[in-house]
């Protein structure tokens, strides 16, 4: 039986959008927009109960949120440096790319 929290307006099941029970400390993800993170507080006030995420230190409503089994860690990019040589070829194929591109005002009309 999944623990339930009391608020101002109502009873809420502390679970995700799945039925599983959400705690603090789960790592979650919301369905809206892929943010992933671990829960730091549960909370509830007029409108429901809601889970703070701690990537985005947000509100999230409970029933949006899926519980996973684990957060994958990020891969930090970090710096890297560029020789002479791979700047220039860089530039060198933009310049190319930008040959091609034709500019025209034929379509343009006066707002007057």
């Amino acid at each position: 039986m999944p623990e339930i929290i009391e608020c101002e307006s109502g009873s809420y099941p502390v679970v995700d959008a799945n039925g599983k029970p959400i705690e603090v400390g789960n790592p979650v993800k919301y369905g809206g927009t892929g943010t992933k993170g671990h829960v730091t507080e549960i909370i509830c006030d007029s409108e429901g109960a809601w889970a703070v995420i701690d990537t985005k230190n947000l509100l999230y409503k409970l029933e949006t949120l899926t519980v996973l089994k684990e957060l994958e860690a990020k891969v930090e990019m970090g710096e890297r440096e560029f020789s002479t040589e791979e700047i220039q070829e860089v530039l060198e194929k933009a310049e190319e790319e930008a040959k091609d591109v034709k500019f025209e005002d034929s379509n343009l009309e006066s707002g007057g």
